[in-house]
């Protein structure tokens, strides 16, 4: 009799063993599988911000590209006409009353630009570049200042112009921008005209009309 009670005994705490052991098996896969689930919902979680984020960028990239070349349209036209910049307020234009008519109109572009597509463009830096040049063209073209030496004047704006075209296609080739300057200061006594410290390679190209 004692040996089955033995037999009985060990089998059945064979058998509680494996029932325990299964169990804790069981657990053990369970919060594991758990686990697993919590990181894969987490990680799909940042995946998805990740790709929204980059999906903004992608669109506030897009946005301030159009924008610029948008701009530099409305700049093209007012480089086109810079000769006739001071005769803007003039009764008597220096140059032909159809020139000096049509930079009124380049003018009136490029300021109307400033308070519609400019503000599509993300970077401040660049806004307040175009900005200055408005200030600028309106200075020379209705206020006079530096209207002592009309051709520096013409050459200051026509420069800065340049410079914010040159800021402009930086935004559209998502290219660093020029550094940042100073414009120029229009009733300064030195007759040369302003330039940035670095200059493109096609400021000095015959075809640029420089």
């Amino acid at each position: 009799m004692s040996y089955w009670a033995d037999i009985v005994t060990q089998s059945v705490g064979a058998l509680a063993g494996t029932l325990v052991g299964g169990a804790i098996a069981v657990v053990v896969a369970r919060w594991q599988t758990n686990k697993a689930i919590v990181a894969q919902a987490s990680l799909s979680v940042a995946e998805r911000a990740a790709t929204a984020r980059l999906d903004e960028v992608s669109r506030s990239r897009s946005r301030s590209a159009d924008a610029a070349r948008a701009l530099l349209e409305r700049l093209a036209d007012l480089y086109a006409w810079m000769p006739s910049l001071p005769d803007v307020s003039l009764d008597e234009p220096y140059h032909s009353r159809h020139a000096r008519d049509e930079c009124c109109k380049a003018m009136e572009s490029v300021r109307r630009g400033m308070v519609t597509d400019l503000y599509a463009i993300s970077d401040v830096s660049v806004r307040e570049r175009y900005r200055d040049l408005v200030r600028l063209a309106y200075d020379v073209g209705f206020r006079g200042i530096g209207s002592g030496d009309r051709k520096r004047q013409i050459r200051d704006v026509r420069n800065y112009l340049r410079y914010v075209q040159h800021s402009l296609e930086a935004v559209i080739d998502s290219q660093p921008l020029p550094a940042r300057v100073d414009p120029p200061i229009l009733d300064r006594p030195e007759s040369a005209a302003w330039q940035p410290p670095t200059v493109p390679w096609y400021w000095g190209d015959p075809a640029d009309g420089s």
